[in-house]
């Protein structure tokens, strides 16, 4: 499906039309449209108001096109969230339209319109059917969008849109094929991206007691994927996404129901490698390096047990009471090897971690954690301008005792009160002074169910953490 901007050297064969209403305003291409049709009025006698959520489908004869009027509220009131929701739900009732083009009409209000329907667009028309005999009924050939803007922001929003599908795709995929060797195979094939990766035995001789004890019991070969882009005359961005391609909880094992859905444990590792493939595709002028810890947690006669105690890369030595607790062994050892080595001027993790942030924070905001304000509000204004929520949670002094040991320096579960934040704390051994960032994507980075109020969100993978790490690079 191609996105275009409109003119009339693509308009013929259009065989729908999508089109804005406020309640309080009529966009001047829609009010060509209701010159042309009366389509308004029409809509007007069946209750339609122009309600942000609201929607009118018809076919108009004179035309000879079917015509979807979308509510978006008061016109002082559009937000970017709105236009996404707005669109991506238009364009799932004219998905299967076979070969068709659409024509897009947009508001005219803000400049970002253009980049924001078309992001919309792309990630609602998203469908893993890589597995199934029955593929996508997305059937439409173009989209063209009606606007005064460059051309510019469409292709933008189209290659974030693009991107955050590949991070999909690479968290969709089944256990069994989504391995550690798979990721660092999709992330060699990355243009402008120099790659490198450590085995099992760097892991020994490196002292990575997270990534060698989590690994142990692994069939698939574990590894800690590094990738670096961008000009070397800046410290770089370290971006560190933990890469656990199955959990079973290892020998503190989960319970059977759900667990399928720990293919998505390596939703961080997804995110780091798809925003490195974007900021490559667009060029961003940025030194960065994306690190992912990536290998499964399994039992077994060889697994590593809780009241194991590791010694991770920096010296800190971990006491295990849960193998179920391993992301942030495997990130430690990351953590504290690319702020030793690399020397970066700021660090983000991003991690499905724990249970307990889902339940603080619910499935529509990622919990973050850090020891330096002002990235705090870089990751916080990223966030406004993308569909991926984040709020602050604590991290003080309480946390730290919360996780000390009497046989280790520290221990990876500080029990159930507070779990998201002991966890932040216990990352935050690794990475010394450096400006640093944790979000625990665990309730955001896949669904279970349809999204009813965002059409772009299928069940599945979510991609989260792609555009906002994007919008972060891009607004430094």
């Amino acid at each position: 499906m191609e996105f275009l901007k409109y003119s009339e050297n693509y308009s013929k064969g259009v065989n729908a039309l999508i089109v804005p209403v406020f309640e309080d305003f009529i966009p001047v291409d829609t009010r060509k449209i209701e010159n042309e049709t009366h389509v308004l009025t029409i809509a007007k006698k069946s209750e339609f108001s122009g309600k942000k959520g609201e929607s009118f489908d018809t076919f108009d004869s004179k035309l000879g096109k079917r015509i979807l009027l979308i509510g978006l509220g008061k016109k002082k009131e559009m937000e970017n969230e709105s236009l996404r929701r707005s669109y991506s739900a238009a364009f799932n009732s004219v998905k299967s339209i076979p070969k068709g083009v659409v024509q897009v009409l947009l508001p005219g209000v803000s400049p970002e319109e253009p980049k924001e329907v078309t992001f919309a667009i792309a990630v609602a028309a998203y469908d893993f059917d890589k597995y199934r005999k029955e593929k996508s009924k997305i059937k439409i050939k173009s989209i063209l969008l009606t606007s005064k803007y460059d051309e510019a922001s469409i292709k933008e929003g189209k290659a974030i849109a693009d991107a955050v599908n590949f991070t999909r795709d690479i968290a969709n995929l089944p256990p069994s094929i989504g391995t550690p060797s798979y990721f660092e195979e999709v992330a060699k094939k990355i243009s402008g991206v120099k790659v490198k990766s450590f085995a099992r035995e760097d892991f020994l001789r490196l002292k990575m007691g997270g990534l060698e004890g989590v690994s142990r019991a692994a069939k698939e070969a574990a590894k800690l994927l590094i990738m670096e882009y961008g000009p070397k005359d800046k410290k770089p961005v370290l971006l560190v996404g933990k890469g656990i391609t199955f959990d079973s909880g290892g020998i503190s094992i989960k319970p059977s129901e759900g667990m399928d859905e720990m293919k998505f444990d390596k939703c961080g590792a997804s995110a780091v490698v798809g925003t490195m493939k974007l900021i490559a595709e667009l060029k961003l002028k940025r030194h960065v390096i994306g690190m992912a810890p990536l290998t499964e947690n399994l039992p077994g006669g060889n697994a590593y047990k809780p009241g194991d105690i590791l010694t991770h890369y920096n010296g800190v030595t971990s006491e295990v009471l849960s193998t179920d607790a391993e992301g942030r062994l495997v990130l430690a050892d990351a953590l504290s090897y690319g702020t030793s080595n690399f020397k970066p001027s700021e660090v983000i993790d991003l991690a499905t971690l724990t249970g307990a942030c889902i339940v603080a924070l619910g499935n529509n905001y990622a919990g973050m954690m850090g020891n330096n304000d002002s990235l705090k509000n870089k990751i916080m204004k990223a966030s406004k301008k993308s569909w991926e929520k984040v709020w602050e949670l604590p991290l003080d002094s309480d946390f730290q005792d919360q996780i000390k040991s009497k046989v280790a320096d520290i221990k990876n579960t500080g029990g159930r009160e507070g779990g998201a934040e002991t966890a932040g704390a216990f990352l935050s051994r690794f990475v010394g002074e450096t400006p640093w960032v944790h979000l625990d994507i665990a309730g955001t980075a896949w669904t279970q169910k349809n999204n009813s109020h965002r059409a772009y969100l299928p069940p599945g993978a979510t991609g989260f953490g792609v555009r906002l790490l994007y919008e972060y690079l891009k607004g430094e």
